[in-house]
This record gives structure tokens, sequence and C-alpha cells, in this order.
């Protein structure tokens, strides 16, 4: 095997025997759950609604549902149409399988109210008591698993006159599976998830357990989940699209979105979600989960065009589930996580034995078999280089009571595991862990925690972001997330008869926070647009400060930093645009200062930012300071790749020179705005010289405004927030390192086939090529080449997709798999198969750079299998 340079290759395209036009007919990577037989089918933008009876009219097609407001298109569903056909059909813009979802949360664990601090932090607090807001007036929809409407701190209440709930609907009931995937919508959208109650309560918690954000708005709840389906609950593109198009007939002001996979803005809920921004309807979505996959790993449709995308910042106080843990240095109270699988959780009444996998302290982080006996004990093992679903199983084997798992970065992360084992897995922090490991490598260690006891622990990351919250940029080097708010260990309301309150994490409880601080503005300004709202919200954002480097961090991790309704409310002038994404740059001197004029080969850009004073009665002097974040890399020193980022600077010493962070300059950086006026200052911001281009580090920070108000003794700071690309963006490796052992072909035991020429494809004989993508693709291909003549004989089963995301072995998609046998398709839907003639073959893996040309065979990365034969 091989990777061939980023150079031209000869494939013959199998599309042009389709006759599809490239881009119309598209297709998940073979991970994506999909629909069988259901198709999103998008029209041209000019195409009217009446379009639908050219589909209503042929055979074998179901018209499921005709979208109007929020999406041009319908949703179809068949079994023997194929969707070439679809696609083929005048005025048809793209054709999408229909794809399942899930909400962006974290298990739940108990815990108790710690809302006025929170709200103290983010601006709440003084909003409601000082302004008197509460989101009167304002109309909010939640598309999500739905509502126990029931719970007395929320309203208690369904649609009668004064409750909070006033809208929504059910649009799958509780029958609906993947399996069985049969709709009966109940009368009301009752929650039997309880992840759409916990965000509701942190918009419309009325108290005094759960205060929310906004509890004085109405309410629409769009059920679109199923009740959970194992261990998680799910919904599928065509019904989100329903809940949302239906959010937004009802005339709701705000729609919150806390649910997302790895995607593109292209996809029909992105499209979906950017058509209603336009429309004038806030639009706040979850940034995702995977933030163990580092850079590029915002979900869809936080990444849509005018939505508000949200990062995530853990609690500063969590109530939660002790461990008493008891060593030759006494005992000690440890908080714990979540457990794994909710259905078993971490009680022990009694001390019980705590035990590497190993008596040599080997395999501490517990990914391969256990060598000691562990009956009666629990298993004590490091996060890191496998799955919790493996380290869980090699617990199990070895006769483990329970997992005890210590995280490998500050932070405390909810565990989830899907595998059938009947023990219990939790975890603790990094910093606990280690103390653990000191002691239980000098003498025994026990454990124990009674069922029912709860402790009150102020959290070591309390105020910093969450250790899960997914990364920007987008595909595109545009800038997410936006703005960040709390969503880790968050106290809401749950379902009564579950006991009705629960602590959750994820950026599914940081987008409703946020949808509430919407509401309050607007309830404040009824005239400000959706872009006059985002512009606030991030403009009055605090950067967050890292302590592992005294900087703040990126932006392309926090947006514009932690969420101050307040600020933003009381604010009297904007920012446009409110995020400056340098995905363009230039090369050489700028003239005008000296300090300028020798910058040699260093990377910069020019941006121009309109400065806007709203208040009609004082003019405003501004001045710009520059506030470098982070700098980040998926490159370690040596070069070899990482999933968590490298971060520059590497500690916080505060020795930083100059030239290795970002800088700002403006020649026109102060100005005095008239009352009422606007103008315009020139920002020129310069990539860290420093840093090598090699080691591809995406920098970022803040140009700070301070804005000093006639007649007024006090200064206010605003920030637009900036990021960039140190580098060619475009030649940046797709696929994975090599360090993660993909691509490889494997045989059905999941071993790599060592010797390709040695494997001899039947009719009974396959085999998996596994591979994965360092970076999402807007393209991917495998085909399976004859090495004599070196033509495509088709796609690989699965081998190819569009908008691919990003993989890694602990994120949501931790690889992709193509099957390797004696057959090829000859269209990507992979319909149309075809037997392979008898002979000599290779994979060749073809992933699209960033920002490529589909149709320029110089703008994909190549990777090439070794020989085996079809017989």
């Amino acid at each position: 095997m091989q990777i061939l340079a980023l150079g031209a290759l000869a494939v013959a395209s199998c599309l042009g025997i389709l006759g599809v036009e490239a881009g119309r007919l598209m297709s998940y990577p073979p991970h994506v759950r999909t629909k069988r037989g259901a198709y999103i089918v998008e029209f041209d933008s000019h195409i009217s609604s009446a379009h639908v009876s050219k589909f209503q009219g042929m055979s074998d097609i179901a018209v499921s549902h005709h979208y109007t407001k929020a999406f041009n298109g319908i949703s179809v569903s068949t079994e023997n149409i194929d969707p070439t056909h679809l696609a083929n059909v005048d005025g048809v813009k793209r054709v999408w399988p229909v794809r399942y979802y899930r909400p962006a949360a974290c298990p739940r664990g108990a815990s108790n109210s710690t809302d006025a601090y929170l709200h103290h932090m983010t601006g709440v607090e003084r909003a409601l008591k000082e302004l008197g807001l509460n989101g009167k007036g304002v109309k909010i929809g939640i598309v999500d698993s739905g509502v126990d409407y029931n719970h007395p701190e929320l309203g208690a209440c369904w649609k009668t006159e004064g409750c909070p709930w006033q809208y929504g609907q059910d649009f799958v009931g509780d029958k609906y599976t993947q399996a069985n995937p049969v709709i009966e919508p109940n009368p009301t959208p009752m929650d039997c998830d309880g992840h759409g109650t916990h965000v509701s309560g942190i918009l419309a918690g009325q108290g005094p357990q759960v205060h929310g954000v906004a509890p004085g708005a109405t309410y629409g709840m769009y059920r679109v989940f199923s009740c959970p389906d194992g261990t998680e609950s799910f919904a599928s593109d065509d019904i989100i699209l329903q809940g949302i198009e239906a959010a937004h007939k009802d005339g709701l002001d705000i729609i919150s979105l806390s649910l997302g996979e790895s995607g593109w803005p292209e996809e029909p809920i992105g499209v979906a979600t950017a058509k209603i921004v336009e429309d004038g309807v806030v639009v706040v979505a979850a940034a995702g989960n995977d933030g163990a996959g580092g850079l590029l790993t915002t979900s869809s449709p936080a990444v849509a065009h005018g939505v508000i995308s949200v990062g995530s910042i853990d609690n500063w106080n969590v109530t939660a589930k002790p461990a008493i843990v008891t060593s030759d240095q006494g005992s000690k109270p440890v908080m714990l996580s979540t457990p794994g699988n909710a259905n078993y959780t971490f009680d022990f009444e009694s001390d019980v034995p705590l035990a590497f996998p190993d008596s040599n302290g080997a395999n501490l982080n517990g990914c391969s078999k256990f060598s000691s006996d562990l009956a009666g004990k629990i298993a004590f093992v490091k996060r890191g280089d496998c799955t919790f679903n493996d380290k869980i199983t090699n617990a199990y084997e070895a006769g483990a009571d329970g997992v005890l798992c210590y995280n490998n970065e500050s932070g405390l992360l909810g565990p989830t595991t899907t595998v059938p084992v009947p023990i219990p897995f939790v975890m603790i922090s990094e910093k606990d862990g280690a103390y653990i490991a000191d002691r239980l490598a000098a003498g025994p260690v026990f454990v124990k925690s009674p069922k029912g006891e709860y402790e009150t622990f102020s959290s070591e990351t309390g105020g910093q972001m969450s250790s899960f919250s997914a990364y920007g940029p987008s595909p595109e080097l545009d800038m997410y997330p936006l703005i960040s708010a709390p969503g880790g260990n968050i106290w809401s309301t749950y379902l009564l008869k579950d006991g009705g309150y629960a602590s959750i994490s994820g950026t599914s409880m940081a987008a409703p926070y946020i949808s509430g601080t919407a509401a309050l503005i607007k309830q404040a300004h009824p005239e400000l647009s959706v872009e006059d709202i985002t512009r606030l919200l991030i403009s009055t954002g605090k950067p967050i400060t890292d302590p592992s480097t005294s900087l703040k961090f990126s932006p392309f991790r926090s947006g514009g930093g932690l969420v101050n309704v307040y600020d933003a409310i009381q604010s009297r002038v904007q920012f446009d645009p409110p995020v400056l994404s340098i995905n363009d740059s230039k090369v050489g001197p700028i003239n005008g200062d000296s300090k300028l004029t020798s910058l040699g080969t260093v990377r910069w850009a020019a941006r121009t930012i309109t400065v806007h004073n709203y208040d009609s009665k004082k003019h405003m002097e501004i001045s710009l300071d520059n506030m470098a974040g982070n700098s980040m890399s998926s490159l370690l020193a040596n070069g070899s790749f990482t999933y968590k980022p490298r971060v520059w600077p590497a500690d916080a010493t505060g020795n930083v020179p100059d030239d290795t962070v970002p800088q700002v300059y403006s020649f026109n950086g102060k100005k005095v705005i008239k009352p009422g006026q606007s103008d315009s200052i020139t920002v020129f911001i310069v990539a860290p010289k420093g840093l090598k281009d090699a080691e591809q580090w995406y920098y970022g920070g803040f140009v700070e405004f301070t804005v000093q108000w006639q007649n007024e003794k006090t200064t206010s700071k605003y920030n637009v927030p900036y990021g960039g690309y140190n580098g060619d963006y475009a030649a940046q490796q797709v696929l994975s390192p090599v360090s993660d052992g993909l691509p490889a072909i494997v045989d059905g035991t999941g071993n790599p086939i060592q010797d390709l020429s040695t494997l001899v494809i039947k009719e009974n004989v396959t085999a998996t090529l596994l591979y994965g993508l360092s970076m999402p693709s807007r393209l991917v291909e495998v085909n399976m080449v004859n090495s004599d003549t070196g033509e495509s004989v088709g796609y690989i089963y699965n081998g190819y997709m569009d908008y691919a995301p990003k993989t890694c072995p602990q994120c949501t998609v931790p690889h992709i798999s193509t099957t390797i046998w004696s057959y090829v398709s000859t269209d990507k839907e992979g319909k149309d198969n075809v037997k392979v003639p008898a002979g000599k073959y290779h994979a060749l893996l073809r992933a699209l750079l960033p920002r490529g040309d589909i149709s320029n065979d110089k703008d994909y990365q190549v990777w090439k299998s070794g020989d085996f034969t079809v017989a």
C-alpha cells in the first residue's frame, strides 16, 4: 500500500454512465443511519410548490410531506424507484437519502439547583431583576423529544389559558423505531425520553428548583424524536423538517435546536434553517459534542448560514453522586460522572477494592484483555486509546463489578456505553484519578458509593470550555461556534416518572440558554433583526481565559466567549460583521507602517468593520486593541497527528514572543462617531509568523474595542472575534494519519491483511476497507481499479459519498468502512451492480481537498492499496 502524491489520476467517472448532473444526487457515508427507501427532494429556488404534482403522478412513489415554508421540496418513500430518476426530474436541485439525527446531550445524573450563580455569570440575573425582563411577548419553538408539560415547574398545563405551552404537536408517536418507523402521533407532544423536558426547563423553568432564562415567554414544543430505542432516541431529518416548518408556520420568533450530526450547511436541515433565518426568525443550534475529535467537528445544522451556533461552558458548581475512596491516606470523596448506561448505576453500599487491569500496572487504559482476575473488584482504568465500550467489555470479561475510569484531561466527562454489559461505568476527574493511581500503586484502595447520597463540588473547570464541546471552523473555514453558554452539568426539569429533575451535559443545554437570552433581547428591543441580535450576542460575549496558556480560548473553540445578555441588551453600539473569518490572505508587506513593511512571507488580511452608534444623543470615542487567543494545530511538534489539538503557547509562563501570536493593526483605529451615525475601521490581521506553515496552525483572537461615551466616566468593552489558518488551507491532508492504522483492508474478523497478494475475492469471500478523514471532505470515492489497465470498473460497495464528516476514534464517527466483494456499483447509490471480471485489482481511495474542484483530479488526496485477486 502507498499514499500517492496529490496529483492527477485517470479514473473513469461512473456518473457519466448515469447521466445525472454531479451534485444533484447526494450520498451519505455508510456509517450514517438512513431510512430505507426514503428521500428528501429539494427543488430549485425558482420552482413553485405546484411542482410537487409531477411526483404525485409517478407510480411507486408516495409523497410523504410537502414542505412549503422553511424548505422548497418534498419527502418521498419508494421501494422500487431508483433515486436517480428523482434527481433527473426537471427543477430538482438535490436529492438526499433521509438520515437520522440524535440529541446533542450526554447522559443524565443527579444534582441540585445552581441557577443563581450561573445566571449571575451570564447577565441573566441582572436582566431579570434589574430590567424586569422575562421573555414576555416572545414566542419560542423547541424542536425536540417533547415535554412533560405536567411538570409543576413547566406550568402543569397544555394550551389552556395562561399556559406557557400554546403551540406544538407530536410528529412521531411512541411506536416509532428505526427498525419499524411506524408514525402514529399522539394528541400532544408528551415526552417519553426526557431530553426535551430538560431543554424546556433551561428556557421556561418557573422555580423553585429550576429557574429558566425566559420564564415569561410563550412556548411551542414540536416533538420529532422517538422514545429511547435501546439507549438513545433518534429522529429522521424528514420529520425534523416537518417540526421546523410547523414552528415557522406558527409564527414563532425563535426556534431552538438541541440536535445535530456531523455535517455541512448544504444538508436539508441546514438549507431549511438558513431559509428561516432569511425570513426573520432567530434559529439557535447546538454546536455538537464531538470535542474529542478536535478541530472541524461542529455539527449540522449549527454550521448553517445565519444560524447562531452555540458552544458549551462548564457549570461552576456541581452537586453529584460521590465515591468515598479509602487508602493509606484516609478517606476522600471524589465526584462521579453520570453512568455510561443509566440502567447500571454506581451503587456500592460498602467498600469494594479497586484494581488495575494488570497486576504489573500495564494496560492502564484497559484497551486489551485484562490479565488480572477482577472478581469482586472494580476496574480502575484511564481514558484514551480505545472506546468506553472496549474498556467496560474487557473489565466485565475479567469479572469486575464495575469500572471507574479517570479522565486524561481536566474536567469531568459524561461517558456513554452502548454494549449490553450489566455493570456500571463512571468517570472521575484527571486530578482525582492521578491521586487514586498513586495510592493504588502504593497499596490497597477501596471505594464505596451508597445509593441516594449526593454532595456539592466546586468544579475545577467551571467557567471554562467543556471538553465535549465541538470545535470549529466549518469545512470552508468559517467561524463556528459563534457564542458559548453554560452546558456542562446543568440541573433542569426531567420526566416526572423519573424523578422530575436531572443534571445533563451537552451543547444541547447551551443552545436553549442562548435561545432564552435572544428572547430577553427581543423583548427589550422588538425592532431588532436576527442579524442585530446575533451581532449583540457575539460582541458583548466575554472571551474566556485558558488557564493552561494565559491567553484566551480560540474563537474557533468559544466563538465570542461566554454570553452576557445584560450587556447585550444595554449596548448602544453594533459591529458589522460580528466575526472575521480569514479564509483568504495575502503575503508581503503592508504599506503605511514601518512595523508592517518588512513582513516578508507572513500572511495577512485586511478587513473593514463598520461601527454603528445607536445613541441618538451622545457621540462615542472608540479605540481598538488586540486580544490574542490560542493557536491550535492537529500536528504535534514531531509532526505526528493528534485529535486533541496542540495549543500554542505551550504553557502559561507568559514568555510568548509577539511573532508567535496573531497581531492586529489599524491606521484609523481611533474614531469619534456622532450620535446615530456609523463609521468604518480597517484592520490588518497578521498571522503568527513565528509559527511554521508546516505545523498547520489555526490562529485567532479578538479585536477589542473600547468605547468612551460623551460625558460618561466608565468605558465599555466589545469584541469582534477573528480566526484564520496559517498556511495553504487547500494543501492539508484529508485522510486520517498513518498512526491511526488507516486506511487498511481487513478480513472478516477485523484483522488487517498484511499481504494483499494472498487475498482472493469470491462470491462468498469479502474484505473491508477501513479509512478515516482528518477533516471533512466534500466528496470521497472508493473505486476498484483493474491493475493491468488502470481503468476503474466501478465503485466498491458504499464507495461514494458527498459531504463526508471528519472521523476520529472517540468521535460519533470513528471511521468509515466499505466492502470489497465480487460486484461493484456503477452508480453512487449502489443500486446498479455488475460482476467484476476475474483479474488483478486494487482499491483507489480519493478524498477531495478543502475548497477543491470536484472535476479536477489534482484536487484530491489519493490512496492506493496493494493488488488483490478477484476470482
